[in-house]
């Protein structure tokens, strides 16, 4: 031992004879290994220790306060469930929460006289937790900012009688309570001074005198977004139910809107295709007001129900009975006066109604939603808003512009493009007058999709036949008849009959000029119709290929062709004669009408391919569809046959010219049209007899423009047609 530390002590000793290398590499590594010795002994002898001590630190507390977290606590953490009730003042208003038990057995809270408005649980907890999590964060790693407030101090903190300072109160289920005063916000960093009610620092001085003092703590910042804002920020977002795809099932829609002279009127009714699939061209939402329009259903769908699935609000800025005094609604630049509200002579800009329910539901208006629309505002970012009152949830709030701008639309907007559009198994005939061109002809079609034929008549008769000229001679009446032969791959069509279908063709892609730039100061309508276009249609099947198959599922056809043309008919009776003379009706809600056979027959929805087939049918031997079962010769229907009408106008620019003279020309790019729609409602008997039920026109009052150049092109393959030419159909116009 006594040699080992003699070769250290060499280590370190300086002597003529230099060190070796392995000599100097061990003197560093003793050095290093000193040195982490001292290190440990120090760690643990000091460092540890002090470590330890600050782990175990508990600061000094006042009666009630809680440390945990490293954080000072004013009170012990609640929970939701100790709740009783929660009061709160601050300079936007008073009001007090109560705490219930719900159906499921969670703890929820209502506003105190505004029981049945319904609060936001995300909102709701954010309170909840600002009240009942009562953690300091004072700055620069204070405990608390002071524990020697003087009532002078307290104005230093907004926390003083003269400033009237915020306050929640929080009751409890066993009886105790606490009581928070919410004072300036914090300089240096974010939150606010408050202080208990109640709690007082007593402190005795060397000659045994006691004084008290308030206690001042700072609070975290989410005072400012909960207790300190008004109840409406409580409630919840919703102006409407959800209906989530529901929405697109709506049987009525509507937008009312205020004009320059305070009168609402209807902009747009929406309601829902009854028989999809037969009429309409397979649309689903139809025109009732103005009827003389086709809805673009895509812009429908997408910008209007769309967000009508969940009409939610960006804010609520206001709620309960209180939104029906002026000096609230007012300031939204809403009328909701009560009485006027009720007798519909309220000034509110715009209304919109619609209902999911279907029409038969009982109480079917009851069940519609209102939301009645402020003019539009714009804040300072720009962005453009409403206002809006539900009565549903007596609320007020306030949605993006951007989402519910439908409000605002022309009826050119939620137009379909399209001049008519319409299947061409439902047309029943078409009438062209165009003195200029020379038209005055009605197109009767008739017949199904083999035998299909067009009978030209003149405009607006069903006896006054127009002739065409033979190649002898003679004069024969003019018809359109189908044409046919079977080729490898199906039927072919061909012949005449094909020109007047190309004609359909031009008549269903005439489009509207809805954004027409026409300077409307400078622009009148001529007096005089100048030419007239109408088209009938009634609701017929389409044609459609499908097999028949056993009760095994097994096909015992090859594939057959329904030619459809059939009417469909509502309300169809079968009157039946019972034994002792009674007469006892069935009634079925549908059927259709087969006028070659002159009878009803009902349709089924095949099982085993989901296709609706007739309750009897057969091969008619040439790969065509034969109904066998029919309803008997007693049964009558009624159905609904709808005249599209078009009236066009000349448009002429009026202005003053050089020399002073006033000049009137023809517009040379569009023609104004107003349309109207003509509704016949018909009891059809099996002996294909018709009696007209009921009858209703409705005009559009407002026009809309057309390019001249589309409505000349179908005018032009008119006379085509009647002279047996080509029509390029798919020409521009």
């Amino acid at each position: 031992m006594r040699n080992f530390l003699k070769k250290i002590k060499d280590l370190f000793t300086k002597s003529d004879v230099e060190k070796t290398s392995l000599q100097k590499t061990a003197r560093i590594s003793i050095i290093f290994a000193a040195i982490a010795i001292v290190s440990i002994i120090v760690y643990f002898a000091v460092v540890a220790p002090m470590l330890k001590a600050d782990e175990e630190y508990i600061p000094e507390l006042f009666d009630g306060e809680v440390y945990q977290y490293n954080s000072i606590y004013i009170l012990p953490q609640r929970e939701r469930s100790e709740i009783k009730s929660v009061e709160i003042k601050n300079d936007v208003e008073h009001y007090k929460l109560n705490a219930y038990t719900a159906e499921n057995g969670d703890v929820n809270f209502v506003i105190e006289g505004s029981e049945y408005i319904s609060l936001s649980q995300e909102a709701l907890s954010a309170l909840l937790g600002d009240v009942r999590v009562l953690v300091t964060n004072s700055p620069a790693g204070q405990e608390r900012v002071t524990v020697t407030a003087t009532e002078a101090d307290l104005a230093n903190y907004g926390l003083d009688a003269a400033s009237a300072p915020a306050w929640f109160e929080v009751s409890l289920i066993d009886g105790t309570s606490y009581k928070i005063y919410v004072g300036n916000p914090l300089v240096t960093t974010s939150g606010y001074y408050v202080r208990l009610e109640g709690r007082k620092n007593t402190v005795t001085d060397e000659n045994g005198n006691t004084a008290e003092y308030d206690i001042i703590y700072a609070l975290q910042t989410g005072l400012a977004d909960t207790v300190l804002k008004g109840s409406e920020t409580l409630v919840a977002l919703d102006l409407a139910p959800y209906y989530g795809n529901n929405i697109y099932s709506a049987t009525d829609f509507a937008v009312l809107r205020n004009d320059q002279d305070g009168n609402r009127d209807v902009v747009i009714r929406v309601g829902i295709v009854e028989d999809q699939g037969i009429a309409a061209s397979a649309q689903v939402y139809k025109m009732v007001y103005p009827k003389s329009y086709v809805i673009n259903e895509d812009m429908y769908t997408e910008s209007v129900l769309t967000p009508l699935a969940y009409v939610q609000a960006t804010a609520i800025v206001a709620y309960g009975e209180k939104i029906h005094t002026p000096e609230v609604y007012e300031k939204y630049g809403l009328d909701l006066d009560m009485e006027r509200l009720e007798n519909d002579t309220d000034s509110n800009y715009a209304i919109v109604v619609y209902n999911c329910m279907p029409t038969d539901t009982e109480n079917y208006a009851s069940q519609a939603i209102l939301l009645y629309f402020s003019e539009r505002f714009t804040d300072i970012d720009g962005i453009d808003y409403y206002y809006v009152y539900s009565p549903r949830y007596e609320i007020i709030g306030k949605v993006l512009a951007s989402t519910y701008d439908f409000v605002d639309w022309s009826i050119a907007k939620y137009t379909n493009p399209y001049l008519f559009f319409e299947y061409f198994t439902s047309a029943e005939s078409i009438d062209i007058y165009n003195e200029r061109e020379g038209l005055d002809h009605r197109f009767v079609i008739s017949g199904k999709e083999r035998d299909r034929r067009v009978d030209v008549m003149r405009s607006g008769s069903d006896d006054e036949i127009v002739y065409k000229e033979t190649a002898d001679g003679g004069m024969i009446p003019l018809v359109y008849e189908t044409k046919y032969r079977t080729i490898s791959s199906g039927i072919e069509y061909y012949g005449d009959f094909e020109i007047f279908r190309d004609f359909y063709y031009v008549l269903i892609t005439r489009s509207l000029a809805l954004y027409a730039e026409v300077d409307e100061s400078m622009t009148s309508v001529g007096e005089d119709v100048v030419a007239t276009l109408a088209v009938t249609t009634s609701p017929k099947d389409h044609p459609i290929s499908y097999y028949k198959y056993d009760s095994k599922g097994q096909k015992v056809t090859d594939s057959l062709r329904d030619e459809g043309g059939n009417i469909l008919c509502h309300t169809v009776v079968v009157p039946t004669t019972l034994s002792d003379g009674t007469v006892k009706e069935i009634t079925y809600d549908r059927a259709y009408y087969d006028i070659e056979s002159g009878r009803f027959f009902l349709k089924a929805e095949d099982p085993f391919d989901a296709n609706m087939k007739p309750s009897g049918f057969d091969d008619a031997g040439d790969g065509t569809v034969k109904v066998t079962t029919f309803l008997p010769k007693t049964a009558y229907g009624e159905y609904t046959e709808t005249t599209y009408s078009f009236e066009f106008y000349d448009l002429y620019d009026e202005y003053v010219d050089a020399a002073g003279k006033d000049v009137r020309q023809l517009n040379p790019t569009y023609m104004y049209l107003i349309p109207s729609t003509t509704t016949k409602t018909y009891r059809l008997g099996s002996d294909g007899e018709k009696e007209l039920i009921s009858e209703n026109t409705d005009r559009a009052e407002i026009g809309v423009y057309i390019r001249t150049a589309t409505i000349d092109k179908l005018f032009s393959d008119t006379q085509k047609l009647l002279d047996g030419e080509a029509i390029d159909k798919m020409g521009v116009n």
